[in-house]
C-alpha cells in the first residue's frame, strides 16, 4: 500500500514538471514567433506595428535575460533598415537590465559602437569603444571582432596607420578560429587601410585576398564592395578603363536587397565619373555625374525621411509610456478604492451606523481625488498634445528651410557652371582668332618671299593678296567680333571697371577681358599680335594701374567683377 502511495506520488511530481516544462517550451515558441513577425514588421517598413508589437512582447517578457536577447534582435533589426537611433535605442535599453557578466553586454556594446560609425560619430564610437572593450574575459571570435571595429574606426577617421596594427591582430584570431567571412572583410578593410596611405603592393596583396575568399565561398554580399575597393585601387593606379571596369561590374549586380545599395550605386557612378574625366570621355563622365547625384540625392532624401520617422516613434513610444504611466495610476487609484470599499463592508459587521457616516466622508473624498487626477491627467493629455502638434510644425519647417537651401546651392552650381562653361566659349572665339591671324601671317611671309622675285604678274599677284590679308587682319574688328560675345555672358564687366577706374585705356579693357577668361601670356601675345614679353609688362602695369597685390590671381580679382 505505501509502494503504491509513493508510486502515485512519484507520478503526480513528474506530471507536473512535464506540464511545466511544456508551458515553458510553449512560452519560448511564443516569443521566438513574436520576433519573428516584429522583425518581418521592420523589414516591410511597417514600423508602427512594430513598434506596438516590441513593447507588447517586452511588457510581457517574464525573463529578463530573454528581455535582453529581444533588444538586442530588435536592435541589429533596426540597424540593418538604417534606423540608427531606434537601433541605439534599443541596445541602450538591453544594456540597463544586465549585470557586468553577461557575454550580452558585449554585443549590445557592438551594437552601439556600429551605430555610431553609420552615423559617422566616429569619435563617439573610439570612446565607447575603450570605454567598454576591457569588460570581462572574451572568446577569440569575438577579440577579432572588436580589433576589426577600432581598426574601422580609425580608418573611418583617416588615421590608417593606427588602424593597420588592429586589422593584423583580427585577421590572427580570424585564422586560428578558420573563420573565413570574417578574413574576407578583415582583408579587404586592411587594404584599403594600405590604399589610403599609397601603400599600392600591399593593398593589391590583401584585397587579392578578400577577392578569393569571396569568390571560394560564393559570398554575393561582399562582391559589391571589394569591386569598389578594386576600383579606387586602379583609379589611384591611373589605369583608368581596369577601374572603370571594376566600377561598371558593381553597378550589375542585383542590389536591391544590399542594406547599403544607394551607397553602393553613388560611389560605384562616382569612380565611373572619375574614371571618363581622366580618359577624356566627358559625354559618359557627365551622364555617370548625373547618376551619382541622383543617389546622393537619395541618400539625402533617405536619411530626412529615417530622422523624421525616428524622431515620430520616438514621440510616440514617450506618449505611449506616458498613457501605460496613466493606466497604472488609475489601476492603482482603484485598487486603493476597493480596499476601502472592502474594509468599509467588513466594518459594516460591527458598527453600521458608524461605518455608514464614515463611508459617506470617504466616498466623497476618493471622488474628490479621482476627479482631480482625472483632470490633472487631462490637463497633461493636453499639453502632450500641444507640444506634439508644435514639434511637427517645427519639424516642417526644418525640412522647408533644407530644401529651400538645397535648390539655392544647386542653382548657385549650376550658374557657376554655366558661367565657366561660356568663358570655355569666349577662349574658343579667342583662340580661334589667334588661329586665323598665325595662318594669315604665315601666309603673309611666304607672299614677301614671292616679292622677291622680279616678275610683274608676280608683283600684282602679291599686292592684291597682301591687300585681303591685311583686311582680315584688322584687330579692330576682330575686337568687335570678341567684344560682343564677351559682353553677352559678362554684361557689365566693362562698365564696372570705367566706373572704378576712369583712367583705364581700351587696350588695357581688351587685357582684362582676356585675363577674366583666363588666357595665357601666350595666348594673349598671339590674339592681339604682339610678344609675350610685351604682354607680361602690360599686366604689371595694369597691376598697378588697378592696385592688384602680387599675391591676388588675376582671374580670383575679376571673378568679383
Amino acid at each position: 500500500m505505501i509502494y503504491r502511495i509513493i508510486c502515485l506520488f512519484l507520478f503526480l511530481a513528474l506530471f507536473q514538471n512535464g506540464v511545466a516544462q511544456t508551458i515553458k517550451n510553449t512560452q519560448k515558441t511564443e516569443s521566438v514567433d513574436a520576433l519573428l513577425h516584429c522583425v518581418e514588421f521592420i523589414e516591410s517598413n511597417q514600423i508602427e506595428l512594430a513598434e506596438k508589437s516590441i513593447r507588447k512582447q517586452i511588457d510581457n517578457q517574464e525573463s529578463i535575460r530573454e528581455n535582453v536577447k529581444f533588444c538586442y534582435s530588435i536592435a541589429i533589426a533596426y540597424n540593418n533598415k538604417l534606423l540608427y537611433n531606434m537601433s541605439m535605442e534599443y541596445a541602450l535599453e538591453g544594456l540597463k537590465l544586465l549585470d557586468t557578466s553577461s557575454y550580452l553586454l558585449t554585443e549590445l556594446n557592438h551594437v552601439i559602437i556600429i551605430n555610431h560609425l553609420d552615423l559617422k560619430n566616429y569619435d563617439l564610437a573610439e570612446s565607447h569603444y575603450w570605454k567598454t572593450s576591457k569588460i570581462g574575459k572574451k572568446k577569440k571570435s569575438v577579440l577579432a571582432n572588436e580589433y576589426n571595429l577600432i581598426g574601422e574606426i580609425y580608418r573611418l577617421k583617416g588615421e590608417v596607420n593606427k588602424s593597420i596594427p588592429f586589422y593584423h591582430k583580427a585577421i590572427k584570431l580570424n585564422l586560428a578560429n578558420s573563420d573565413n567571412e570574417d578574413l574576407a572583410f578583415n582583408y579587404n578593410n586592411i587594404g584599403l587601410s594600405h590604399l589610403y596611405s599609397n601603400n599600392i603592393d600591399s593593398a593589391v596583396y590583401y584585397l587579392d585576398l578578400s577577392s578569393k575568399l569571396i569568390s571560394d565561398l560564393k559570398l554575393t554580399n561582399l562582391e559589391s564592395a571589394i569591386n569598389i575597393s578594386y576600383g579606387e585601387l586602379y583609379l589611384k593606379k591611373q589605369n583608368y578603363s581596369k577601374a572603370l571596369n571594376f566600377f561598371k561590374k558593381t553597378i550589375s549586380f542585383d542590389l536591391s536587397h544590399h542594406p547599403d545599395k544607394y551607397e553602393v550605386y553613388r560611389d560605384a557612378y562616382k569612380g565611373m565619373k572619375d574614371c571618363y574625366e581622366q580618359i577624356g570621355d566627358y559625354k559618359n563622365a557627365f551622364h555617370s555625374y548625373t547618376k551619382y547625384q541622383e543617389y546622393k540625392t537619395r541618400i539625402l532624401d533617405n536619411k530626412k525621411n529615417t530622422l523624421i520617422l525616428q524622431s515620430q516613434i520616438l514621440t510616440e513610444r514617450a506618449m505611449h509610456d506616458k498613457e501605460i504611466s496613466l493606466i497604472n495610476s488609475k489601476l492603482e487609484l482603484e485598487i486603493k478604492y476597493k480596499r476601502i470599499m472592502y474594509v468599509v463592508i467588513a466594518s459594516i459587521l460591527f458598527i453600521i451606523i458608524l461605518i455608514i457616516y464614515i463611508l459617506k466622508i470617504r466616498n466623497n473624498s476618493i471622488k474628490e481625488k479621482v476627479e482631480l487626477e482625472i483632470n490633472k491627467n487631462r490637463v497633461q493629455e493636453l499639453e502632450i498634445d500641444k507640444m506634439k502638434f508644435s514639434q511637427e510644425r517645427l519639424e516642417s519647417e526644418l525640412i522647408q528651410t533644407k530644401q529651400s537651401q538645397e535648390i539655392k546651392k544647386l542653382e548657385r552650381i549650376r550658374l557657376e557652371e554655366q558661367i565657366q562653361s561660356n568663358n570655355r566659349e569666349l577662349a574658343s572665339t579667342a583662340i580661334h582668332l589667334m588661329s586665323k591671324n598665325e595662318i594669315l601671317n604665315q601666309i603673309q611671309d611666304k607672299l614677301n618671299q614671292v616679292k622677291s622675285e622680279n616678275n610683274d604678274d608676280a608683283l600684282k599677284t602679291y599686292q592684291e593678296i597682301k591687300f585681303l590679308i591685311s583686311d582680315s587682319l584688322r584687330l579692330d574688328e576682330d575686337w568687335q567680333v570678341f567684344k560682343k560675345h564677351f559682353t553677352d555672358v559678362h554684361p557689365h564687366f566693362f562698365e564696372k571697371l570705367k566706373t572704378e577706374y576712369p583712367e583705364i585705356t581700351t587696350d588695357e579693357l581688351k587685357l582684362c577681358a582676356y585675363l577674366k577668361i583666363q588666357l595665357s601670356s601666350k595666348e594673349i601675345a598671339r590674339l592681339i599680335y604682339i610678344t609675350a614679353a610685351a604682354v607680361n609688362k602690360r599686366r604689371n602695369r595694369l597691376r598697378k594701374k588697378l592696385n592688384i597685390s602680387e599675391s591676388v590671381d588675376f582671374y580670383e580679382f575679376f571673378l568679383k567683377k
